[in-house]
């Protein structure tokens, strides 16, 4: 299950916002606050791209998020 909240410093894992790798036990090389989302980012590159468009890449999590929502489409019924 994906895991791009990095607000939670002891969680087992996130996701890097751009490449998706798993990131674990804090070992990230940066986090960044946008808009209600702190994402984690796992190197030096993943930074420079994300910061050149952060929007797409909040965007992308934000329906990521959705879909696996209980309220999203693919709701169990």
């Amino acid at each position: 299950m994906s895991n791009f909240d990095a607000s939670n410093p002891d969680a087992e894992h996130v996701q890097c916002a751009v490449c998706e790798k798993a990131i674990k036990g804090g070992q990230w090389f940066a986090r960044i606050s946008h808009g209600q989302w702190l994402v984690a980012l796992c190197c030096p590159l993943c930074t420079e791209v994300f910061e050149a468009k952060p929007a797409a890449y909040i965007r992308r999590i934000e329906t990521l998020s959705l879909l696996r929502s209980p309220e999203g489409p693919f709701k169990q019924d």
